[in-house]
């Protein structure tokens, strides 16, 4: 799970940290939990926050060319500020760790540089390791550092640490992502596995029949797809690899569902659901969890007592999967009522400049909420009545 994001000169970042980062001396002190609501008003960078991770999904799953211009990104030399100075983006994991019950630190940052022509390519990546010494200490190892194509990886964390020498002959490939997949590098195989199985939750808010249309090609799907159009495929599997599993997932969210309108190419007792609703819950009941679900808007299009629903179980998710975490985005305080000012990350722009402008803080570190919070006031009226996201500039931007 995250800990903390640090983005320095990409998109609307120009050096913001959300959450603490390896040279933090506390690493449980206002990081990232495992339940995480992004707020703020229109335009201070929540979604760029959300886009800017799941382009380094791309760049590490793909190439960071291809990942400079799907999903509507406008290419590389449009996505800096400088386009004279490296994006940086560094993320802080908790990692499960390979000893049973022990957890494991690490960080992973990445350096883009673009060419002559605008073009990204992969300049510098490093993987540095947390971990405690004899005297109860913390010391930092780095145990991969890529320069221009060329490094150094250690595998094993024995006493030794020998460093073996490796060259990525293309610049537009992140050795993450390469050595990622190499089973003996243990460490850098947790990361990648990690950031691999992100998961950006684009569910539609339009009208549900095209989920259960016959239009998606037939067969299985382990999991559902970012907009949830394969859920036919997703219960296939869920009845064929583990009937007694399907039965029980299903029964639970019958129960948590409400009656409505009627759904074809279901189980009978699912018929009768927001069809929105099904998929967030078919998604948190998964089987093979994602490391981290990322959401905008959860509650959009929801009633409140949905909303009330998602909040609950979008908890008890945590709960069951604890090195799994879900950052979401909102602008309803109902959602934010029962989480704590640890899990709610404020985004605030000046509007100034288009850069550089922007800050992120824990709603924990406000003593007047956190005394709020303590005196038994819900973090959602907390926010309605304007301790969080106060403004008070001009308001030419919406």
């Amino acid at each position: 799970m995250l800990l903390g994001v640090r983005i320095q000169n990409f998109d609307v970042f120009d050096d913001d940290v959300c959450g603490v980062m390896i040279d933090n001396l506390n690493p449980n002190k206002n990081r990232l939990m495992n339940l995480n609501a992004l707020i703020g008003r229109n335009r201070t960078g929540k979604s760029s926050f959300i886009s800017a991770l799941s382009f380094v999904k791309r760049c590490v799953t793909s190439n960071v060319s291809s990942a400079s211009t799907v999903d509507g990104r406008p290419g590389f030399s449009r996505l800096v500020e400088d386009i004279n100075r490296p994006a940086i983006i560094s993320l802080y994991f908790k990692l499960k760790g390979v000893e049973e019950g022990k957890s494991m630190y690490a960080q992973y940052d990445l350096w883009l540089s673009a060419t002559t022509f605008g073009s990204p390519f992969v300049e510098q990546e490093k993987v540095t390791i947390s971990r405690k010494t004899s005297d109860g200490q913390f010391e930092d190892i780095v145990i991969m550092q890529i320069d221009n194509g060329r490094g150094f990886i250690i595998s094993s964390l024995s006493d030794t640490l020998d460093k073996t020498s490796v060259e990525v002959s293309d610049d537009q490939t992140c050795a993450l992502g390469l050595f990622g997949k190499i089973a003996s590098n243990t460490v850098i195989c947790l990361i990648y596995k990690e950031i691999s199985s992100w998961f950006f939750c684009q569910f539609s808010s339009e009208p549900g029949d095209k989920y259960f249309a016959d239009g998606n090609a037939p067969g299985a799907h382990k999991h559902l797809n970012g907009t949830g159009s394969n859920v036919g495929n997703v219960i296939e599997y869920m009845k064929k690899s583990n009937p007694k599993l399907f039965e029980s997932i299903t029964n639970k969210i019958a129960e948590c569902l409400p009656r409505k309108k009627r759904k074809k190419n279901l189980p009978s007792h699912l018929e009768e659901s927001p069809d929105k609703l099904l998929l967030y819950l078919l998604m948190l009941y998964d089987s093979d969890p994602r490391s981290t679900i990322f959401i905008e808007t959860p509650d959009k299009d929801l009633y409140h007592d949905m909303v009330d629903l998602l909040t609950d179980e979008m908890r008890d998710f945590t709960l069951r999967n604890p090195y799994s975490q879900i950052i979401f985005s909102t602008h309803n305080p109902y959602i934010v009522e029962s989480l704590s000012p640890r899990e709610i990350w404020v985004f605030k722009r000046s509007y100034e400049t288009e850069y550089g402008d922007l800050t992120i803080t824990s709603a924990a570190s406000d003593p007047i909420v956190e005394a709020m919070f303590k005196q038994g006031v819900g973090m959602g009226a907390i926010w309605y009545s304007g301790h969080l996201d106060e403004y008070d500039g001009d308001d030419t931007i919406s």
